[in-house]
């Protein structure tokens, strides 16, 4: 007598080794066996569930979670997207912006309000964004712009994150950082300015990039750092910025001079975002992207293998706890 139990894991055999080994469609299979389409489908996933098949992803830019989980459970972090390193640090920037792009645009729910940064990998991921990727959304710039002509267009990224969502482009009318604190202060009172940074702090999502300490840095050759500022953030032991905002090894602000005159969301800002999203690649961003996850800054970060091994490496310690975790 043949045990119903039997009968079941036959059907399951058969089913699985019709479609995936001989490769005929869910239809193909249950004409074949006298099932439906919907049964073989409900079949093909029972099996997914005991084991039975195992589906493998083996492709050069597939996600490597195992990195994923083990971040994820000494960080503090929500959510890890690491994506393996390419052959240069440019190609690593544009798969690790690739990922976050694809990030955004598979977010179960879309937000209606998008805060962004800028610099050389926002304008990667703005060109890696699906067309069509949400309806409608409010993209807002979180901190000021540049001085002159530079990487990383404010305006570029913003207007294309802006369009692929047919949605609107809210622009921050002012520098990212200007050459006084009462200036500062001053343009920060200025209604304009001051609805787009509340309409900021109110975002869905803040999606950032971290920023080297660098005579590269996005901000240091677009003006808004002088070499006097990059010498005194170097003396202050800053290791890179997060939203245009230069921090310590323990993701405080590195120099009080330069927040005063700095204009956009503030690390306070940053900590209370709804889902703060950051994007960094290189050895360059390490020492910035392990100041940002010990200080919380962000709950998603987006990030390449050596990145994130580094990080887990160096996260280990029980006594630097997560400020998001501990607040």
């Amino acid at each position: 007598m043949t045990r119903p139990g039997h009968d079941r894991d036959h059907l399951l055999l058969r089913v699985c080794q019709l479609h995936y080994e001989q490769q005929l469609t869910q239809q193909e299979v249950g004409d074949r066996l006298h099932l439906t389409r919907w049964q073989v489908g409900r079949l093909l996933k029972e099996a997914q569930a005991r084991g039975i098949v195992r589906i493998e992803i083996d492709h050069p830019h597939a996600r490597s979670h195992d990195l994923e989980a083990k971040l994820v459970s000494i960080s503090g972090l929500s959510e890890a997207i690491v994506v393996p390193a390419e052959a240069d640090e440019v190609a690593t920037r544009r798969a690790v912006a690739r990922a976050a792009a694809e990030y955004l645009a598979d977010l179960p729910t879309k937000p209606s309000t998008l805060a962004v940064s800028w610099g050389r990998t926002m304008s990667d991921l703005a060109n890696a964004i699906p067309p069509s990727w949400a309806d409608a959304v409010t993209v807002v710039q979180a901190n000021g712009g540049l001085t002159r002509p530079g990487p990383g267009d404010p305006a570029a990224i913003i207007s294309s994150l802006a369009r692929q969502s047919r949605g609107s482009a809210v622009f921050l009318p002012a520098p990212a950082i200007v050459d006084s604190p009462k200036l500062a202060a001053a343009l920060r009172r200025e209604p304009s300015i001051a609805e787009v940074l509340q309409l900021a702090r109110s975002a869905d999502v803040l999606l950032f990039s971290l920023g080297a300490i660098s005579h590269e840095s996005v901000l240091v050759k677009s003006g808004n750092v002088k070499p006097a500022d990059e010498h005194l953030l170097r003396q202050r032991g800053a290791v890179g910025d997060a939203v245009g905002r230069f921090v310590d090894s323990t993701g405080n602000p590195a120099s009080p001079e330069l927040e005063e005159r700095s204009i956009g969301l503030d690390l306070a800002d940053v900590l209370s975002a709804r889902r703060a999203v950051a994007v960094a690649s290189g050895e360059a961003k390490h020492a910035v992207a392990e100041a940002c996850v010990r200080r919380g800054l962000c709950r998603v970060l987006v990030t390449d293998e050596h990145t994130a091994a580094h990080l887990i490496r160096h996260l280990a310690d029980p006594d630097q706890p997560n400020e998001r975790t501990t607040s």
